[in-house]
């Protein structure tokens, strides 16, 4: 991968006030942080972490995040703004010059006024390579709630210190670690850097649907071991100051997955006893095809990523929960959904699919999405996918229903035909059993959106031999969450080294 030079050099923060109050412990540690990396140098009285920030403090730091501050103080750059003191004048008409602030008015920057955290927040964007708007929206490396909820907010020099110290351990616009691009520069020391930031984690930027009540533990799995890091009494946050609601993006290289030189992060759900599911439209792609590989796995909890395939180096990760007893929840959109993991063991595949529902407040109910089925196949004991087995459904029938059709090994056969109505099927594969000698069987559940009808597919076979052996649509989904999902009803999948079994769904 190419890697794109950022013009941010340095990520200092000299800033010439007064000493505060005493600092949180966090905000001192930041300070010490960029201290260690000689980022960050404070005042003759001390950090003064508990200060306001200033409008010409914080162009300071732009300025120096963009490695420009070097001999700034003899420099002269036209500016409109007349309220500007001769030591911030060089670094405001700076930014002004490249663009990056339009002042308080045509003629004034108020330079002395505090800054607010949303303005802050965008400096920090633009110096990842994010538009303000991308920022705005939760695209950068703070959510989207997070930067609506900072309207209005000053900032001190601390929390300002900590938003810069989630910017080092955020990625760039084009998907580098802000901190590789600072090392890169010879801006930061590689080796001073390991040993400052110890096990806090470089984690990329995550999809702006973030739910604000859930708490994720954060995890780093790095050759086969997983450290907590930064984990509080209230919340395991990660490096910007909240929570997640799905494992974390990131990319390899022309394709291939750079497994020897990439750290690898999952989110481990065993601290929570709840989910409230926020967005799941757009947590797959009802097309999405792709290679899934494995990441690992620690006390059952799997970690596993699929491959976009309309961009070959671009991969997405998802975690969830083995444990019984766990709730999907309905939120405040009214989504509801189920997630079963991915996975594989020495690159071959062993375990299923994914489907989900979207429930509205009133309880009305449709499919908001559906991933590709998969034949499935057990041999030496570990329950694989037929790489190149997928159930596909197809339109465009005179009766205008759906046909459901299975490609295994280069043939194709049909499944079972869903009549006009039905709308898009949920597809859940459950593994019913396993004989000594190999053999599985499968048991595939499409259910309809309205969650009355249900058709029922018996897969069995083993080897490379997998096939359809019963196939019918007299069930009905049992009506114990008011029509909407069996609440009674699991998934497990089997295997003689790995087994799991997904969370139950119940109503809150």
């Amino acid at each position: 991968m190419v890697k794109t030079r950022l013009i941010a050099a340095a990520l200092a923060a000299c800033l010439l006030v007064t000493p505060a109050m005493a600092a949180p412990a966090d905000q001192q540690s930041d300070a010490d942080l960029l201290r260690t990396l000689g980022l960050f140098q404070g005042t003759e009285a001390g950090d003064a972490l508990g200060q306001n920030l200033t409008r010409a403090e914080a162009a300071v730091m732009l300025v120096r995040l963009y490695g420009a501050a070097d001999g700034m103080a003899a420099q002269t750059y036209p500016t409109p703004f007349t309220d500007l003191s001769d030591w911030s004048r060089p670094y405001v008409s700076w930014l002004y010059q490249h663009g990056l602030t339009h002042g308080t008015s045509q003629t004034t920057y108020s330079p002395n006024d505090p800054i607010t955290k949303q303005s802050y927040l965008l400096f920090l964007g633009r110096a990842l390579g994010y538009a303000d708007n991308d920022t705005a929206t939760g695209k950068s490396f703070v959510s989207a709630a997070d930067y609506q909820a900072a309207q209005g907010q000053t900032l001190t020099r601390g929390e300002a210190v900590s938003l810069t110290v989630d910017a080092l351990f955020s990625t760039t616009s084009s998907g580098l670690a802000f901190s590789d691009v600072l090392i890169e520069q010879g801006v930061i020391d590689a080796e001073t850097f390991a040993l400052a930031a110890g096990d806090r984690p470089t984690i990329p930027a995550v999809n702006a649907a973030a739910l604000q009540d859930s708490v994720w533990d954060v995890r780093r799995m790095d050759n086969g071991q997983v450290k907590v890091v930064r984990r509080q009494e209230d919340q395991v946050r990660a490096t910007s100051n909240r929570t997640f609601d799905r494992a974390i993006t990131t990319t390899g290289v022309d394709g291939i997955f750079a497994y020897d030189s990439t750290t690898l992060y999952y989110l481990d759900p065993e601290t929570l006893s709840e989910i409230k599911i926020a967005d799941l439209s757009s947590f797959f792609d009802e097309n999405e095809r792709g290679y899934i590989d494995a990441l690992g796995s620690m006390n059952g909890t799997t970690l596993f990523c699929v491959s976009d395939p309309t961009a070959s180096s671009a991969y997405r990760f998802y975690t969830w929960s083995p444990a019984s007893g766990w709730r999907l929840v309905l939120s405040g959109t009214g989504a509801l959904g189920q997630v079963n993991t991915l996975s594989t063991v020495e690159g071959k595949y062993f375990s299923g699919t994914f489907g989900i529902l979207s429930v509205g407040l009133d309880g009305s109910t449709q499919v908001l999405t559906r991933t590709p089925c998969y034949a499935m196949t057990l041999l030496g004991g570990i329950l694989y996918f037929i790489p190149d087995a997928s159930v596909k459904r197809t339109d465009g029938y005179s009766d205008g229903g759906h046909e459901v059709r299975m490609l295994a090994m280069g043939k194709e056969s049909t499944v079972l035909t869903l009549p006009t109505g039905s709308a898009y099927p949920i597809c859940l594969e459950t593994v019913t059993g396993a004989s000594p000698d190999g053999t599985i069987t499968a048991r595939g559940t499409w259910h309809s959106a309205d969650g009355g009808n249900a058709w029922h597919v018996t897969f069995s076979g083993k080897g490379s031999d997998v096939r359809v052996v019963d196939a019918d649509n007299q069930h009905n989904v049992p009506d114990d969450l008011n029509g909407l999902y069996s609440a009674s009803e699991h998934m497990t999948w089997w295997a003689n080294t790995l087994g799991l079994t997904t969370g139950k769904i119940a109503q809150t």
